[in-house]
């Protein structure tokens, strides 16, 4: 099961929440979050970090050796977050 964590975050002046995944680029787990994030901006997919429309974003993860790798987010306006929650676990996502 991939964890989730789960924060306020204002994207485009709006309140929302992100939700920090482990899955990488070009995961099984990414096209879960797809879906996820498809189904909750109405079938929009292409979208930039700076709208308030449930997207996806890549985040670095700086490892101490000085090595880093992406991670994906979602965030979600606030009043879309337990629908996120909803889908998030039936793609077997774990939410902290």
């Amino acid at each position: 099961m991939n964890t989730v964590t789960r924060t306020a975050d204002f994207s485009a002046g709006t309140p929302g929440v992100r939700f920090a995944t482990q899955a990488r680029p070009g995961s099984p787990e990414e096209e879960s979050l797809q879906r996820i994030q498809a189904a909750l901006s109405g079938g929009v997919v292409s979208l930039p970090s700076s709208t308030d429309i449930a997207h996806l974003a890549l985040n670095t993860v700086q490892v101490v050796d000085g090595s880093s790798y992406s991670v994906i987010t979602l965030w979600v306006p606030q009043a879309q977050e337990s629908d996120a929650v909803a889908a998030l676990k039936a793609e077997d996502f774990d939410i902290e």
